[in-house]
C-alpha cells in the first residue's frame, strides 16, 4: 500500500462507517443503525473488537509467516466454528485500539510476518475498523482478506485495491447443507459471486475445510464448478475439521485420512492446482 491507498482506506473507511446507519453489508440486510448502538446478526454495533493476534506458520503456501488478526463478530452461525464463543459475544473482547494494533502490525513484521492476514469472525462486517488500520499500517503490508465471502457488493468495493489476496473460505456446495450448517440457504450462491468478483482483480485462494460425510453433497460440485469458471485458481482442501462438543447438524466425528484422501483425488481428477 502506498500513500494513495493509505488515502484511499482512510476515505473509505468513512463510507462504510456512514453505512452503517442503515446496515446492509452483507446478505442478512438488517438495516440497524449500528451508530446508534443497534446490533444486526453479527451481534456487532459500530465498535470494532479483536480477540488475538499471532504470528502463524501454518496458512497457505506463500503466506507464512503470517500475521493473524482476528476480529469478533460474524453473519453466519456454523456450528462447528472453533471461535464461536466470539461471534456470541464479541462484545466480550477488547476495542480495537488502532494506533496500537498498527504498532504491533510493523513488529510482527519484524519478527518475519510475509503477510498481513485479517480475519475472524468475519472482516466483512468489521470493515469500517479494518479500513481504519489499513490507513495506518506499512505500506508494504500484504493484505490477506480471510473471509466467508457472504457479503454484500459495498463491501467488494470498500476494499477492492486495498487486499492483494482473498483467501476465500468457501463453506458448502449446497443451499441445503448451507442452511443447515451455517444457517445460510443462500450462502453458496452469494459467496460464489464474490469468488468470481475477485478473481477478476486480486489473487485468490479457494480454501474448502473438507467436512466428514460430505464430499459428494459439497466438495464434488464445489472442484465441478471451479473446473468450470476459476480453473486455474490455486484451491486449499484443509484436513483439521473438529467435530462440535453439542453436535445438531454438524457431523460428529474427525475426518478421517482415507477421506482426506479422497477429496484430494476427487480434486485432482478435475485438473485443479491444489495447494498446501
Amino acid at each position: 500500500m502506498d500513500a494513495a491507498a493509505h488515502e484511499q482506506a482512510a476515505r473509505r473507511a468513512g463510507i462504510a462507517r456512514e453505512a452503517l446507519r442503515d446496515c446492509l453489508l452483507c446478505p442478512r440486510n438488517c438495516r440497524v443503525d449500528r451508530t446508534a448502538g443497534e446490533k444486526g446478526y453479527c451481534q456487532l454495533d459500530d465498535k470494532v473488537r479483536c480477540f488475538r493476534e499471532v504470528l502463524r506458520y501454518d496458512e497457505e503456501k506463500g503466506l507464512n509467516p503470517s500475521h493473524q488478526i482476528y476480529f469478533a463478530g460474524c453473519n453466519l452461525k456454523c456450528e462447528f466454528c472453533t471461535v464461536s464463543e466470539w461471534n456470541e459475544r464479541p462484545d466480550a473482547a477488547d476495542e480495537l485500539d488502532v494506533e496500537k494494533l498498527a504498532a504491533t502490525i510493523a513488529r510482527r513484521k519484524k519478527e518475519g510476518a510475509r503477510t498481513l492476514n485479517l480475519l475472524g469472525g468475519e472482516p466483512a462486517v468489521n470493515v469500517h475498523g479494518i479500513l481504519e488500520l489499513l490507513a495506518r499500517v506499512d505500506s508494504e503490508a500484504v493484505v490477506v482478506w480471510n473471509t466467508n465471502m457472504y457479503y454484500n457488493d459495498i463491501v467488494d468495493e470498500l476494499v477492492t485495491g486495498l487486499v492483494d489476496i482473498y483467501l476465500a473460505d468457501l463453506k458448502c456446495g449446497n443451499s441445503d447443507c448451507a442452511q443447515r450448517l451455517l444457517g445460510a440457504g443462500d450462502y453458496v450462491e452469494v459467496a460464489k459471486a464474490n469468488i468470481l468478483r475477485a478473481a477478476g482483480h486480486s489473487d485468490v485462494i479457494l480454501r474448502y475445510l473438507v467436512l466428514p460425510g460430505h464430499l459428494r453433497c459439497c466438495l464434488e460440485p464445489i472442484v465441478k464448478w471451479v473446473a468450470a469458471e476459476l480453473p486455474d485458481v490455486k484451491l486449499s482442501l484443509r484436513d483439521y475439521y473438529v467435530p462440535p462438543a453439542q453436535v445438531k447438524e454438524a457431523p460428529a466425528e474427525y475426518l478421517g485420512r482415507d477421506e482426506y484422501r479422497q477429496a484430494v483425488e476427487l480434486a485432482a481428477s478435475k485438473g485443479l492446482t491444489l495447494i498446501e
